[in-house]
């Protein structure tokens, strides 16, 4: 089956941080061609330590950060007093498009350097090594300053700031001061930081347009509706750049699906989802049909009405095992979360609702949720089912609430989702009861509630978007014209959604 897929061809609670275990990024190493001949990295050192950095590089820059962190280890056995090999390896700790940073790691690896913060200053070999390795001590917090997370990445922007304007020549310095500014939109997309950013990548673009951390921050930058026209270079090229990068592979998908273009977007999920099966093959691993890369697949191949059921049950299967297993942390990230994010869109789209597959306690907190949520789609009408879900899924967000700040302290969003899935479902069971005014004015206020979050990239943070069912619903009451208009709202955040589109197609008075 998935031979044929690639033949032919978020999760309502996802934050950026909670997706990065399905990126792909616990699988070994494979091919090295992700860039590596289009870093132009001035370096003190020469041979096996120059090389070995600048493919850690080229893998920092595609967010392939285990593998980063590898190449950077071996630019240091060759040269275990070149500062930049640590920097690099510090930085593989901090992710924040994912809004998630790993302090303790990353000052780690700074100490294996020198334990103490000026002996680590005395080891650089000329100003532009000392102003990085600043930069990231900065980042970390090595001052004894207290400063917080956010704090820390607003004084790491000013560094690399500096860093930027001494020298403009410098390609990246300017691609990480870019994803630096990135990194301060704290608790969701920010559009004046996000231009911010493209306006000091574009440059860098005109002289180095194959560089990966240019694309690929261009593509971050660019990804939304209105402005991922202005991402489709960036995409066209990136996609060419790091064939052996997962991440790469998938992230011109952003773009594709920001305007609804499915068959690309398909296309370059296949060959991300390759890459991490190459991956695991040469491990000894079977194929994975859950992960990141898939999620987006499933969702992909659903908008042009293809049939995803392959890949949702080989999730499925992958589900089963690990709750068989146990799950490795308090959350539940992995194969259970990553089935019930696409069942739960199956189930939208095709009526063919998931049986439930759960595990019990914190380990399986994210697929308790989607599934408790997906049985409220799914019972639309039938009160009694609804009230029970309902409670349960006010009773595992209680949970959930109390797990995350100690699971992922820099989460800004996830809370906000879940509480909008929350308020859909309650006004879901008001319109089963038949109380259509009531509900209808709840769905309403939980459509415009969404519509008020900072714009998401990927498919709808929950199963079922409310402006798209708040058209539905009026639609089915025969008021037309006001389903029109909400199913135009849906489009606005879901552009080429297909059951939005088809909702404001009969809406219209279409056949």
């Amino acid at each position: 089956m998935k031979k044929f897929l690639i033949a032919s061809a978020a999760l309502m609670l996802a934050s950026p941080a909670l997706a990065h275990p399905g990126h792909g990024g616990d699988e070994p190493a494979l091919g090295n061609s992700v860039g590596v001949e289009y870093m132009v990295f001035d370096t003190s050192v020469q041979g096996e330590a120059r090389e070995q950095f600048l493919v850690g590089l080229a893998l920092l820059h595609n967010f392939e950060y285990r593998r980063a962190a590898e190449a950077f280890r071996g630019a240091q056995e060759a040269d275990p007093d070149y500062v930049m090999a640590y920097w690099g390896e510090a930085m593989t700790y901090n992710h924040p498009l994912w809004e998630e940073q790993d302090r303790e790691a990353a000052l780690a690896v700074l100490a294996r350097l020198d334990p103490v913060r000026e002996g680590r200053f005395a080891k650089t070999r000329n100003q532009r090594e000392a102003m990085w390795l600043d930069a990231v001590e900065t980042l970390y917090g090595t001052d004894g300053s207290g400063a917080s997370k956010e704090e820390r990445d607003f004084l790491y922007l000013a560094k690399m700031r500096a860093l930027h304007d001494s020298d403009l020549s410098d390609i990246d310095a300017r691609a990480f001061t870019g994803l630096a500014m990135l990194g301060t939109a704290h608790g969701g997309r920010n559009i004046a930081i996000y231009m911010q950013a493209a306006g000091l990548l574009e440059p860098g673009f005109m002289t180095h347009e194959m560089h990966p951390g240019i694309l690929h921050y261009l593509i971050h930058s660019y990804d939304d509706p209105v402005h991922a026209p202005l991402g489709e270079r960036a995409a066209a090229r990136y996609a060419v750049v790091a064939p052996d990068a997962g991440h790469a592979q998938h992230m011109v998908s952003h773009i594709f699906h920001a305007l609804g273009d499915w068959k690309a977007s398909e296309r370059a999920n296949v060959l991300a989802d390759a890459v991490v099966d190459r991956q695991r093959a040469e491990a000894g691993r079977d194929a994975t049909f859950c992960g990141h890369y898939n999620e987006w697949l499933v969702y992909s191949l659903l908008q042009q009405g293809k049939d995803a059921s392959a890949i949702v049950d080989g999730c499925r299967a992958q589900a089963e095992a690990q709750i068989a297993a146990g799950a490795d942390n308090r959350l539940g990230w992995g194969a259970s979360s990553s089935y019930a994010v696409i069942a739960a869109w199956q189930g939208v789209d095709t009526g063919l609702w998931p049986a439930p597959v759960e595990g019990t306690g914190e380990g399986f907190l994210l697929a308790r949720l989607q599934m408790a949520h997906a049985r409220i789609l799914a019972s639309f009408g039938r009160e009694e089912l609804i009230e029970g879900a309902l409670a349960e899924l006010k009773s595992l967000a209680e949970q959930y609430k109390q797990v995350l700040p100690q699971v992922a302290p820099d989460d800004r969003t996830s809370v906000n989702w879940l509480e909008r899935a929350i308020a859909q479902s309650e006004a879901i069971l008001a319109l089963s009861y038949g109380k259509a005014d009531e509900g209808l004015a709840l769905l309403e206020a939980a459509a415009e509630a969404e519509a008020a979050l900072p714009v998401e990239f990927g498919p709808p943070r929950i199963a079922k978007p409310s402006y798209e069912l708040l058209g539905e619903q009026l639609l089915a009451m025969g008021r037309k014209r006001e389903a029109a208009a909400a199913f135009r709202k849906a489009l606005d955040f879901a552009p080429g959604r297909r059951l939005s589109l088809e909702g404001l197609k009969a809406a219209e008075g279409g056949a």
